[in-house]
């Protein structure tokens, strides 16, 4: 009985996610251009440098794996770079195009990582930590770059304290993981309610968690891949921005954009739908980009992340035909055909 209600939980949560999600997507395009011409925006686009974006995308996907593989590896745990790129796109998959299911992007990376190495708590600790890190510098490069490079339109704004505000919060996030602080009362909470063998993978997720974090080496490494992967991902979104001949300084547009993605991690919508629009719209206008470009920009972004989708859709696709071929089942069917 639990189980049959706590599917129908999942069911309408998810799928409640997409409905909103679609509806604040539909409020944004209706809005954006009841004001300027949305279609004419998008007819003069520079196709060249959409793809020039969409190279820097994959690039920064490629900086990602690397940085991901870095953690496993410190570990001993030995999976290609091969593999773990098709993984994070698989990921990259899910987050695109399976708004109802409840398997996200990391938590398909994960489960993937998990059934190729048999360690499930290393796994998951490792998506964690690189997620966690490269969120942090995200928002970290953003503080830094308002502070060398000061801008009238933002300073003193929602979205310049906001972005200094996170950039804290993200570097105590982090120092709360290496150190493992509350653990330890959570833990003890939970083994009065009866929740002990909860609170024990809590625990050994922690260990993981400090134990990936404890390596300087590994951590300055992954900090300076992480500033290289947000430098293509925001130029990405900057070159989107150029291809429709809007011109803002690029100094200003990036603390912007990492905004929208430490924003994006709320989980309102699958892929942030709809968010991820609306936070382009908004932000956007401190630096006087119009309503019809900003939104244009957001969905541009949104078409790359969907073509390195679809190319995950065909690993995973491949994936599952091979699991499928070499299952002992079939071995089984194709040994009795041949009796």
């Amino acid at each position: 009985m639990k189980s049959t209600n706590s599917k129908v939980l999942s069911f309408l949560w998810n799928w409640g996610r997409l409905i909103l999600g679609l509806v604040g997507l539909g409020i944004v395009v209706y809005s954006v251009s009841e004001e300027d011409a949305l279609l004419d925006t998008f007819l003069k686009v520079n196709l060249l440098l959409i793809f020039t974006a969409f190279v820097l995308t994959v690039l920064a996907t490629i900086v990602k794996t690397v940085r991901w593989w870095l953690v496993l590896r410190q570990s001993q745990i030995d999976i290609g770079l091969q593999r773990l790129f098709g993984t994070y796109l698989v990921g990259t998959f899910f987050s695109q195009f399976m708004p109802g299911s409840s398997m996200g992007g990391d938590a398909m990376r994960m489960v993937e990582t998990s059934a190729d190495t048999g360690r499930m708590v290393t796994s998951v600790s490792s998506v964690v930590i690189e997620r966690a890190i490269g969120l942090t510098t995200v928002v970290v490069s953003a503080s830094m770059i308002l502070f060398v490079f000061p801008h009238e339109e933002l300073t003193g704004t929602l979205a310049w304290w906001l972005i200094h505000i996170l950039s804290v919060v993200g570097l105590a996030g982090l120092i709360i993981l290496r150190m493992g602080w509350f653990v330890e009362p959570m833990v003890k909470f939970l083994e009065r309610i009866r929740l002990g063998g909860f609170g024990s993978k809590i625990n050994t997720l922690s260990q993981a968690l400090r134990g990936h974090l404890g390596e300087r080496r590994l951590l300055t490494q992954m900090v300076v891949l992480s500033f290289i992967a947000n430098a293509f991902t925001m130029s990405a979104a900057y070159i989107a921005l150029l291809s429709l001949h809007e011109q803002v300084s690029y100094f200003a547009f990036i603390p912007l954009i990492a905004l929208t993605v430490a924003i994006e991690i709320v989980p309102i919508s699958p892929g942030a739908l709809g968010l991820r629009e609306a936070t382009y719209v908004a932000f956007l206008s401190y630096i006087n980009v119009s309503q019809a470009a900003a939104l244009a920009t957001a969905l541009l972004v949104r078409g790359i992340g969907m073509a390195l989708g679809l190319m995950g859709g065909f690993i995973f696709l491949a994936r599952t035909l091979d699991s499928v071929s070499d299952s002992p089942i079939k071995g089984g069917l194709n040994a009795r055909k041949t009796h």
